[in-house]
Parts: C-alpha cells; structure tokens; sequence
C-alpha cells in the first residue's frame, strides 16, 4: 500500500469516527426545540422578577444560566433517544436546578452559584463562580453546567442597556410561550381524538354499542377550551375567554417549567399523557359523566340486574372514600351521545391516523 493510499484510508477511518461520534451527540430533534423554548419562557419570568424588584445596580452584568443538560439517558426511554434510519443514540435533556435565578445580575466582583441536574436516570451536583471582569460583554449566555475550574466571566453595562436587555429577555419569552402553545396543537388534536374513542369504548362496554359520543363540533370546542380556557358565557357571541381560569395547555407549560418535571420522562411524553388525561376529563365533563363514572359502570356491569340502589352499595363497599350519592350513580349511568353524534363517525375523516400513530409512538 502506498503512503498517498494509506493516509487516505487513515483520513476516511477518521472521518467515519468523527461522524459516528457527531451521530452519538446529536440532540433529540423534537426535544432540543420545545427545551429551548421553555428555556426562554424561564429566562423571560426571571427577567421579569428582576425589572419588577426595582432599580438595577450602577453596573452590572447579565448572566443567563441553561435549564438543560443534554445526556445519554440512562433508563429505558424506548425507541426515543434512537436516530430514525441509522439508530444511533441520541441524547435527551435533563434540567438544571439553580440555587440562583436563571438570570443573574452581577453587581459584585464574584457571586456563588450552585446547581443540581437530575432525570433520565442521572443526578449530579457541582458549583462554580460568576466573575465580573473590566472589558469584557456585559451579557454572557451560559450554555453548559460550569465548575469551580471554569468560572464564568462577564463584563458591566449601564441599567439602561441592562433594562432593554432583560425587556428583551421577556418578549422573548413571551414569544416562546406562543410558539409552544402553537406547536402542541396537533399533538392535543391527537390526543383529543384517542380520547374520545377510549371513552366511547369504555362507556360502549355498559351500554351494548359502541358509538361516538361527540361530534365532530363538540370535539372542536373541548380542543379549543383546553387549549385557550373557558368561554367567559357560552351564549356571549364575543368569543370572550374566562381570564380568572388558565387553560389546561396553559396549566401545563407552567408544569413543565417546574425543575423536578422530568426526573422520569421526557418532556413530550409528560406533555402527551398530561393532554391525554385532561382531553378524558373535558370529555366527560361535556357529557356529564362523573369522574368515577368508568368505576361505576365497572360495578354495574358485575351485577346487571341489580338495582341502582344496590349498584351504589355494592359500590361503596368497594370504594367506601369516594361516597357515591344516587344522583351520581344515576348521571353515570344514563351517559348517552349527544344527539349530532349520533351520525359521526368515532374518528373523523379529518383525522390524520398516521401522523397520530407516529405521535404516540414518538412520545
């Protein structure tokens, strides 16, 4: 083999490993988006806080600290943390848990920071220092978990540029928190959709047919409801959303900004079975079934010719906490479909079964 020959083979055995070892440090796709947006919601209320405790320091630098790390995960996560085609591993987010704000003003000449990082089976802890150095940017953006061998330097600007920099902080984070909310619309459509047929199913069992209990406009309202809130008055034609209750989707994004969301699962996966739960119980909620109906239905289905009366205490024999009154023994069983739904098919046309598979799947 000639030396031309056998440094192109040394270069090509180079290059492969190089783009094996990029393979295995790529970021789950999906998650790096929706992390960087909760990161920017965090960083834009902790900008807020700053603006609304009062007047800033003389000078001052600006640190933003990251919410994640990104690991191997180290339980079973499934086939998520796999590289469609090639099946490389991919590594998932675990968040960082600060003793400090996640954006920090500077105003001395070091300030102390400790941090915590645990899920996807990891859980460490280190600490390092923010140092504020004559020349340098007044902002820095942190990007990995420092140590006391790394500090972090940052410079000292005026409170003018440092309050346009923080009002910048919050528009992006408002921003953010549209984006997320815009980005889990299909995913809720999905998980709307398979809770409506579960329910169907389940309330089938009792009743001898299985058959829609929604149509496809009822559907659309509980969709809208959870992702915008109640209308303030269902007859007011304005469209007016009842300020005083947060949406369900609302609820969740700040859910998942809470630093020990995710010490089990993934982001979307807790985002997927959260929406799932609440679309079952807005379902239920619209047909006026009692949220122990399914346990209900389950005892009457094991004496199916016993009176309601005996339905309810066989019941609370069994569930003796839940104190089942006749009124809602009776609401459970007497759950029919709306009458439009009559003539709607369990899954609508619209629904797009593939992308819903792929979504449960993926999550």
């Amino acid at each position: 083999m000639s030396l031309n020959l056998a440094s192109e083979t040394a270069a090509a055995l180079m290059a492969d490993a190089a783009r094996a070892a990029d393979d295995c440090n790529r970021k789950h796709p999906s998650l790096e988006v929706l992390c960087a947006r909760l990161e920017r919601i965090m960083h834009g209320q902790a900008a807020q806080a700053l603006l609304a405790a009062g007047d800033l320091p003389d000078r001052a630098g600006i640190v933003t600290l990251p919410a994640w790390s990104w690991e191997h995960p180290l339980i079973d996560v499934g086939r998520k943390d796999k590289a469609h085609g090639t099946g490389e591993r991919m590594l998932m987010p675990v968040r960082n848990n600060w003793n400090t704000p996640m954006v920090v003003l500077i105003a001395e000449e070091a300030v102390p920071v400790s941090y915590s990082t645990r899920g996807m089976g990891h859980a460490r802890a280190g600490q390092s220092k923010l140092v504020r150095r004559p020349g340098l940017a007044p902002v820095t953006a942190v990007t990995a978990v420092p140590s006391l061998a790394e500090p972090v330097f940052v410079g000292a600007g005026l409170p003018s540029r440092n309050v346009a920099y923080l009002n910048a902080l919050v528009k992006a984070g408002e921003s953010a928190h549209w984006e997320v909310l815009q980005g889990m619309e299909p995913k809720l459509r999905s998980a709307v959709l398979q809770a409506h047929s579960s329910v169907s199913y389940e309330i089938g069992l009792s009743t001898g047919v299985v058959e829609p209990m929604l149509d496809e406009l009822g559907l659309d309202q509980v969709i809208d409801t959870m992702m915008y809130g109640e209308l303030r008055d269902e007859e007011d034609e304005t469209g007016d959303r009842d300020k005083g209750k947060p949406s369900a989707i609302f609820r969740l994004i700040e859910l998942c900004l809470e630093p020990d969301c995710f010490l089990r699962v993934d982001p979307l996966r807790y985002m997927t079975k959260h929406m799932r739960r609440d679309a079952e119980s807005q379902i239920r909620r619209r047909l006026g079934d009692p949220h122990i109906g399914p346990k209900i239905r389950e005892i009457a289905r094991r004496h199916p010719r016993a009176e309601i009366a005996d339905i309810v205490e066989a019941y609370r024999e069994v569930y003796p906490k839940d104190r089942l009154s006749l009124p809602r023994a009776r609401a459970a069983l007497s759950v029919s479909p709306s009458a439009s739904a009559r003539t709607t098919m369990l899954v609508p046309e619209s629904f797009n079964s593939r992308a819903a598979y792929e979504g449960s799947q993926a999550a």
